[in-house]
């Protein structure tokens, strides 16, 4: 989280490893110039569409949120593009985001610049809110996951949940209609951050370990 001089706060849950306070988040060079500014592209259309920039359409039903309009393409290959890199990651932040054989088949798929289908490494996304605030400052250490029977692996950042399927087959049809889909259409769960648990059982660790 970052504090009023954002400054990125990296909370660990490992006994061994002390809290850290640092300056730009967790870094790592990784990618030649040229694939940086491919990425960059997709990177800017995800800023644009999370800070309310990019012109779709949304409808809300409770806590479900509907969108429309949203650019397949470059979205896809974004949240693509955030499970790769944190797979090839060496940092210990992603340690445990390891796609195995997935790992060059996405590869692949960047490079052509090719999104593929919807339900190949789909990403569910829940907004996460505090008091109807969206909590953009959180970032929690990816973890690994069964969701339906599939692997996958969960992020925390710029104020959702990022839930991605890394497994070869179809996922079901409750997971199939929330992901983006060709026509620009997903749904977006929003959540109070005490409601899930997991984060709630990281805090207890934190609490425990008198690192908050």
């Amino acid at each position: 989280m970052y504090d009023e001089k954002h400054r990125f706060h990296m909370l660990s849950n490992n006994r061994e490893q002390s809290n850290r306070l640092l300056q730009k988040g967790v870094r790592e060079k990784l990618l030649c110039e040229d694939c940086e500014q491919k990425l960059s592209i997709w990177e800017r259309y995800a800023s644009q569409l999370l800070s309310g920039g990019a012109a779709i359409v949304a409808t809300r039903d409770k806590n479900l949120w509907h969108l429309s309009g949203v650019d397949y393409i470059p979205f896809r290959l974004f949240q693509l593009s955030i499970l790769w890199r944190a797979s090839i990651s060496t940092l210990d932040f992603f340690a445990n985001v390891s796609l195995g054989e997935h790992e060059e088949k996405i590869r692949r798929l960047l490079v052509s610049g090719d999104p593929g289908l919807p339900w190949q490494y789909g990403c569910v996304m829940c907004g996460l809110i505090a008091d109807e605030t969206i909590l953009t400052d959180l970032m929690i250490q990816p973890d690994r996951l069964k969701l339906h029977g599939h692997n996958a692996y969960r992020f925390v950042f710029s104020g959702f949940m990022w839930i991605y399927l890394a497994s070869s087959h179809m996922p079901p049809t409750p997971i199939q209609s929330a992901i983006l889909g060709t026509s620009g259409k997903m749904t977006i769960l929003v959540r109070n951050i005490e409601s899930v648990k997991y984060v709630e059982r990281l805090a207890d660790e934190l609490f425990e370990q008198q690192k908050v």
